[in-house]
């Protein structure tokens, strides 16, 4: 059985627009998400590692998407109802904007699920300096 995880993450910038770039198009999810990703209609390709090499491919269906607020995504491989999201909102507090996660793993799987998504964010912080 699958189980929920969320995850949050304060971003340095009070850029909404770029902080969009970044979880809703090609090359903003190539900066800290996959080596390579592409979006056709409603179905993204990421590619982790070299292509001519070693490399693993997913797609995932775009199952929705709301302008500067999230981007929900199912991995076409998975035959559960379990899905992916990027969440952006703007903290009121401290003038930035933090991601929320969302994403599901088995229970054994959960540790290594949450430190996937905090090395993502770490690539995130060093390429943008976000």
């Amino acid at each position: 059985m699958s189980k929920k995880v969320e995850l949050e993450y304060e971003l340095k910038t009070r850029s909404g627009s770029a902080v969009w770039a970044l979880i809703s198009t090609p090359i903003g999810l190539k900066k800290w998400l996959a080596d390579d990703v592409t979006i056709n209609e409603d179905v993204a390709t990421f590619v982790w590692g070299d292509p001519l090499r070693e490399h693993d491919i997913h797609t995932a269906k775009i199952v929705e998407m709301v302008k500067s607020d999230h981007v929900r995504f199912h991995w076409e491989a998975s035959e559960d109802e379990a899905y992916w999201e990027i969440k952006m909102f703007h903290s009121e507090i401290a003038g930035n904007y933090h991601l929320y996660i969302t994403d599901f793993a088995e229970d054994d799987d959960v540790e290594g699920l949450e430190q996937m998504w905090n090395q993502n964010i770490e690539r995130l912080h060093v390429i943008t300096g976000m």
